[in-house]
């Protein structure tokens, strides 16, 4: 059953808490180390049991927090020091807190997530790293990271993803109506700009806490710029729904969006992150994964049929030999124009005909191959293209140009409800953690 017992959610950690675990987690893991290069010997310390946090009664425990820290740096990257540590423990612990909330509220509707269930979810992203089970149960011990502490984190987020579709589900229907305006609104929009995004969304649910907040945007932000993994943070930060998919919002036209994040988005560059950006709740952090037009093929979704021409260069490969080869090369150009004669070409230049490479897409390509073949000539040769086997000889025999169509019904009812869904169960949230009580010991 529910508790009837509400009150008041205290969320600023006292000072004494931070030191006395910033201590305990620094016999752990050293600042100055990447996760990758946490000790095996580390990983075998025993933490006290010692409870720190008790969310309705709940506790956590000084262990948890040193799992789920442990966890968190593996997963952005590493810690450069001891202030960014501290800080990162403050924000694991609210995220700790966050996921006690889910998992009471879930089993206050009888919802319980079985180990049985995590170990599935846990197969899934071993799978997703191309690891068996049991390799990815090794790659954590190696971080100090028990497997229970990596199913105890994915538990709340499958708890809080069947308990908001179950009791929240049926009010994000979408009417027709919606449908045909939001197809409407795409028609309309036709050669307009659309970004591919991915967002960090950081709650200000206290104003007392914005300076907080703010400090602890500009750090991932200042991280990321560094290298750190942006879907590392998003999955361990975010407070949006699109957390458990690294914070990936897919493709959105800027009237889709606030005119502050629009802005923001229109003045980055591909791959470009945000500044913090304010907005009535909370930060919002965005990463610019690519960016097209509506309605548009995208040049670098083109197909090309490529074939190529392979000069071998060895230890033994001579510097008159490759020199010949130029010469050959450049005296037969204005007789190769046809992919069919490819094989006979390369006999006349005493070099293999390495065939086919398939169809490769622009976008897919590194950016030295695709300015090779971008503006390349159909059926005529590249220039000799120096790599670490050898020269190779580009030709695109085909272009494939890929059609753009409206999206089905389905897929704008699909996309319509999961953002009707998304901003009520941050509501629920909210009001979860408003009516909490949370005790720093």
């Amino acid at each position: 059953m529910r508790s009837a017992t509400m009150g008041r959610t205290r969320f600023r950690l006292p000072k004494y808490f931070l030191g006395c675990l910033s201590a305990l987690c620094l016999g752990f893991v050293s600042p100055s180390l990447q996760a990758q290069q946490i000790s095996t010997q580390e990983s075998n310390l025993v933490v006290p049991q010692r409870i720190v946090v008790l969310v309705n009664d709940e506790p956590i425990s000084a262990y948890d927090v040193v799992q789920r820290l442990r966890l968190t740096i593996a997963s952005i990257g590493g810690i450069e020091d001891e202030e960014q540590l501290a800080r990162l423990q403050e924000q694991v612990v609210r995220n700790m807190v966050d996921d006690k909330l889910k998992l009471q509220e879930a089993a206050g509707f009888e919802l319980i997530i079985s180990d049985e269930e995590a170990e599935s979810a846990f197969a899934r992203q071993a799978a997703s790293f191309n690891q068996t089970t049991q390799q990815f149960e090794d790659y954590l011990a190696r971080l100090g990271i028990t497997k229970q502490a990596y199913l105890d984190q994915m538990k709340p987020e499958i708890a809080w993803g069947e308990l908001v579709n179950g009791r929240l589900g049926r009010f994000a229907n979408v009417a027709q109506e919606e449908v045909e305006q939001e197809l409407a609104r795409i028609e309309s929009s036709a050669g307009q700009p659309e970004y591919n995004l991915s967002e960090i969304y950081l709650i200000v649910d206290n104003p007392s806490r914005e300076a907080d907040v703010r400090q602890s945007a500009e750090r991932i932000v200042e991280q990321i710029r560094e290298g750190a993994n942006f879907a590392g943070f998003a999955q361990q930060f975010s407070q949006s729904s699109t957390a458990a998919a690294g914070g990936d919002m897919g493709w959105v036209t800027p009237d889709q969006l606030s005119p502050v994040l629009a802005e923001a988005v229109a003045n980055l560059s591909v791959e470009g992150v945000s500044e913090p950006i304010r907005l009535a709740g909370g930060y919002y952090i965005l990463l610019l994964k690519d960016r097209r037009r509506v309605l548009e093929a995208d040049p670098l979704d083109m197909e090309l049929d490529v074939r190529q021409i392979f000069m071998p260069v060895t230890a033994e490969t001579t510097e008159d030999q490759q020199l010949a080869f130029f010469d050959t090369l450049d005296s037969m150009r204005p007789e190769m124009t046809s992919c069919d004669d490819i094989p006979t070409y390369a006999s006349k230049l005493g070099v293999p005909d390495a065939g086919p490479l398939g169809k490769l897409r622009l976008r897919d390509l590194p950016g030295s191959l695709r300015t090779i073949l971008e503006e390349l000539e159909m059926q005529t040769p590249s220039q000799p293209a120096r790599m670490e086997d050898g020269y190779r000889v580009f030709f695109v025999c085909d272009r494939t140009v890929p059609e753009v169509a409206m999206p089905e019904f389905d897929q704008i009812i699909d996309q319509l409800e999961r953002q009707k869904l998304a901003m009520m169960a941050r509501r629920y949230l909210r009001d979860l953690r408003r009516d909490a009580i949370v005790d720093y010991r």
